[in-house]
């Protein structure tokens, strides 16, 4: 017979497991965003596999496949990941999350959005929750053309604060 102070106790442990987890995908998303490779590399294991469509295989080879063609296409990016839910099995972890991703490339004239949702088995090695397999399912995508303009749509100054890539982004600047 469990008791109240029991069940109280598992539910804040799984509280703490299911933030780690959730951490967890801001890195990845913050990673990718400001092209911080070594961050994106950190989210999964070693031995852990990605599907995201055109890439199957190795998650590192995918965040390193992800980070040349990001390097070459110049573009900024930013994901919105959302609707995360997260059923934990003891050591392991069914995760899905719901991810928006919009790419701004200036040399294209154009910004494209993709949206879907990250299918992740996340497992749990010496306290730590990574992504041991994760499958990109896709749910709509779209291109618009017209150029980032932040003076001219929203009429900012030209000191408005923009966001860079690693390490030139204002978040890895003195709080």
């Amino acid at each position: 017979m469990t008791t109240k102070t029991d069940d109280i106790t598992q539910e804040l442990y799984d509280l703490v497991q299911k933030n780690k987890i959730t951490e967890n995908l801001m890195k990845y998303c913050r990673g990718q965003d400001r092209k911080e490779l070594e961050l994106v590399k950190s989210t999964y294991w070693p031995d852990a596999t990605d599907n995201h469509g055109s890439f199957v295989g190795n998650g590192h080879d995918f965040c390193e496949m992800a980070y040349e063609g990001q390097k070459k296409s110049g573009h900024s990016a930013i994901h919105h990941c959302s609707n995360v839910l997260i059923e934990l099995l003891g050591n392991q972890a069914k995760c899905e999350s719901a991810f928006l991703y919009v790419m701004i490339h200036p040399t294209r004239n154009v910004t494209q959005f993709l949206a879907g949702r990250y299918k992740d088995l996340c497992e749990q090695r010496d306290g730590e929750w990574k992504v041991l397999r994760r499958t990109c399912i896709f749910d709509w995508a779209n291109e618009l053309e017209g150029a980032q303009d932040f003076t001219g749509i929203f009429n900012f100054p030209t000191e408005t604060v923009i966001g860079r890539t690693y390490p030139n982004d204002p978040i890895y600047a003195e709080w």
